[in-house]
Order: C-alpha cells, then sequence, then structure tokens
C-alpha cells in the first residue's frame, strides 16, 4: 500500500510541475520596480498637515468652548490615525474645511462602544 501511495505522490508531482514557464497572453513585461514609500504612504505626509488640524480643531474648540487640553488630545488622535493610513488621510486632512468633514471624510470611525481607544492601551 506504501508503495502505491508513493507512485501516487510522484504522479501528482510530474503532472503538476509539468509545463514550465510560459509567458502571459497579458500586457507588460511583469517586471517593475516601485518608487514611492513603502506601505499606505509617508507618515511625514501627517506632519504637512498638522498645522491645518489644529486650526480646524481650535476654531471646533472656541465653538465649543473645548481647553487646550482637550484640543491638544483631538489633534494629537488625528495625527495617529493619519500616520497608520497617511495616503488616505493626509490629503482628505488637507482639504477638511472643518472638524465634521475631518471626522466624516477622513479619519476612521468611532465606534459605539469606544473600543478604537483600546489599540492606544495595548502598546
Amino acid at each position: 500500500m506504501k508503495l502505491c501511495a508513493v507512485a501516487l505522490c510522484a504522479v501528482l508531482a510530474a503532472c503538476a510541475c509539468k509545463g514550465g514557464s510560459r509567458p502571459g497572453t497579458g500586457p507588460g513585461s511583469g517586471s517593475g520596480s516601485g518608487s514611492g514609500p513603502a506601505g499606505d504612504g509617508d507618515p511625514a505626509a501627517c506632519d504637512a498637515v498638522a498645522a491645518h488640524l489644529t486650526e480646524l480643531y481650535r476654531a471646533e474648540g472656541e465653538r465649543t468652548a473645548a481647553t487646550a487640553d482637550e484640543i491638544a488630545d483631538n489633534v494629537a488622535m488625528a495625527l495617529a490615525d493619519c500616520k497608520a493610513a497617511p495616503a488616505k488621510v493626509a490629503p482628505c486632512a488637507a482639504r477638511a474645511t472643518a472638524v465634521a468633514v475631518l471626522e466624516r471624510d477622513c479619519l476612521p470611525v468611532i465606534d459605539d462602544r469606544g473600543t478604537e481607544g483600546e489599540r492606544f492601551l495595548r502598546k
């Protein structure tokens, strides 16, 4: 029985490897190189929008009577979200005209249970 199993494995391996490498039928050469930043964008892009985020949260803070610490916390959270996905968040944040627009269109959604903050406790 073992001999049959070994023979079957050999036949399957031979069939799977048959044919070798063939060129594809689609356009392109199959080779390429990337020149952009690794991952999901360049976290330094978030530094470029930090002043804009501060302006947005400061204006919102004047309207809602937020303290300087609350404003700083909001900016820090927005920057942390930006650095987690700079390719998505940084350009969107640069276009945002108000905190409501920023939080609705650019930043990850805050869940109803508030568990998104747990990622900061795990570090």
